[in-house]
């Protein structure tokens, strides 16, 4: 009877510590996040809110629409103190509200907001969905009730306010303001600060920014929404975060997911939705599949990382930037004023990507029309491929204009650590006028195909795997236009995509 009473009462442990981390919060540190509430306070609670001053029951304001085109001021506060709660509900015709209602905050008269992000993004809910989730510092409710508890000081004052940049008016914006007053500012306290910033799609070669900032302050996080536009694992991009000017990477990660602190793409085959009080991924409709929607979370509350005189985070999209998805942010942090303005906000019709409807080969594709600037050559260059149907890998080629057999060359950059024997696959184009090729690696021969085929240019797929070594370094590789067909009508050679397996 006893084991039994210890095994349940272990059992019951367990369970409270992984259904309700809040929990398992409290008993940590000196006295966990419960241990100031006895203590007497010096401020004043104080709220704004959206009740309705008649004394009836239009408290979020059905009487008063907001309209397209309308900026309304939710809270005016005046004096010293901190905002420490916002709750927010929505009722709206418009389906992407979300991303359509704006939300901005000034503190101490300054006239570039602190605060700038779409409402939906700004507590965490990507691609202008409802999703139920809770971390520390933002809490979705049943139903659809959006919460933030990130503390928010301000020595003279504070304005927050929201704009409607949809097409129809907000039938009632429910929410509270609650803020402390103070008799006094607060010495040595930030600014919060959040920016919403997105790229539709991810640049090539580039990493994606999440934050940039100039001053002293410290980041505390952010949240990242995920449009996939291929089939594939979005992640691999390693985090490098630059702090005071660093040239490299004062903080190098390894991977998305792991600066998420997920793991193994968040499970390979199939993946399931999750929050916590830092981190967490709320949102994963389709999976791995192209035109998936994903949202992530990764909040320093524990672990803020300091600047004094700026920051820099970024992320890659991709190994080595190798996707073109489509992201969107929201960073969190605190600093000294004055900030940095923010680059203007994207127009409402440009803050949701469109449905990703190109064809891309299965990940981990290479494309050939990425070759081109390593050839350096003016009958090398990308096409797009569109004309002719969606067939090929991100609809377009690279295309050697050959108009006799040419060998053409180019270096091709690796890391050291990539040096190996791999296995590799080749997508071409065929057509009435493309000739017969060799490609080449390294001074050995990897494969050849004949391009030719009467009727329109289609895509082909050469059959089996090539092994090709990869050196530490000094990389060459060479597309040799060897001849042509009888019956060919030129020498062109068409490279789809490629891929190098283990």
């Amino acid at each position: 009877m006893i084991r039994n009473m210890r095994i349940l009462l272990t059992l019951v442990t367990a369970c409270t510590a992984v259904l309700a981390p809040s929990v398992a919060l409290a008993a940590t540190g000196p006295g966990g996040v419960l241990a100031d509430l006895p203590n007497f306070k010096d401020f004043k609670a104080a709220r704004s809110s959206s009740y309705d001053p008649t004394g009836g029951n239009a408290d979020g304001r059905h009487d008063w629409p907001m309209q397209p085109g309308e900026t309304r001021t939710i809270a005016d506060l005046q004096g010293p103190g901190a905002i420490t709660h916002l709750w927010i509900t929505i009722a709206s015709p418009d389906k992407h509200h979300l991303r359509n209602l704006v939300l901005r905050m000034y503190w101490d008269g300054e006239k570039q907001p602190s605060v700038e992000s779409p409402i939906g993004d700004f507590f965490g809910l990507g691609h202008a969905r409802y999703y139920q989730y809770w971390s520390t510092p933002i809490q979705i409710g049943v139903d659809k009730g959006l919460n933030c508890y990130w503390r928010m000081p301000f020595s003279e004052g504070a304005r927050v306010t929201v704009s409607n940049d949809g097409p129809v008016p907000v039938v009632a914006f429910y929410y509270y303001v609650d803020y402390e007053k103070h008799d006094a500012p607060r010495p040595d306290a930030g600014r919060f600060h959040a920016q919403y910033r997105q790229a539709y799609p991810c640049a090539k070669g580039r990493n994606y920014v999440i934050l940039e900032a100039a001053g002293r302050g410290h980041y505390v996080g952010c949240n990242l929404s995920v449009h996939n536009r291929a089939d594939g694992w979005w992640g691999e991009g390693d985090d490098m975060t630059y702090v005071d000017g660093d040239e490299k990477p004062t903080l190098h990660g390894t991977g998305a997911e792991d600066y998420f602190c997920g793991a193994w793409a968040y499970g390979e085959t199939s993946s399931q939705p999750f929050s916590g009080p830092y981190f967490g991924n709320p949102l994963n409709d389709g999976g791995h599949r192209q035109n998936a929607l994903w949202n992530v979370y990764r909040y320093h509350i524990e672990d803020p990382v300091p600047f004094t005189k700026s920051i820099r985070v970024t992320i890659e999209h991709g190994h080595k930037n190798d996707r073109l998805d489509d992201y969107a942010s929201v960073a969190c942090w605190y600093q000294a004023e004055p900030h940095v303005p923010f680059p203007p906000l994207p127009q409402p019709e440009e803050r949701l990507p469109s449905k990703a409807t190109v064809f891309v080969e299965s990940y981990p594709q290479f494309e050939g029309e990425d070759l081109a600037p390593l050839f350096a050559h003016p009958e090398v260059l990308p096409q797009s491929t569109l004309e002719h149907g969606n067939f090929w890998s991100s609809g377009s080629q690279l295309l050697l204009r050959a108009s006799s057999p040419t060998t053409y060359t180019a270096r091709v950059p690796t890391a050291a650590s990539e040096a190996g024997t791999y296995k590799s696959q080749w997508w071409y184009t065929a057509g009435p006028d493309y000739g017969r090729c060799e490609l080449w690696f390294n001074g050995q021969k990897v494969c050849a195909w004949d391009g030719y085929q009467p009727g329109d240019p289609a895509r082909k797929r050469l059959p089996g795997q090539f092994p090709i070594t990869v050196r530490a370094s000094d990389n060459v590789l060479e597309i040799r236009v060897v001849g042509k067909h009888d019956d060919a009508k030129g020498y062109k050679v068409g490279l789809d995509c490629f891929k190098v397996l283990p």
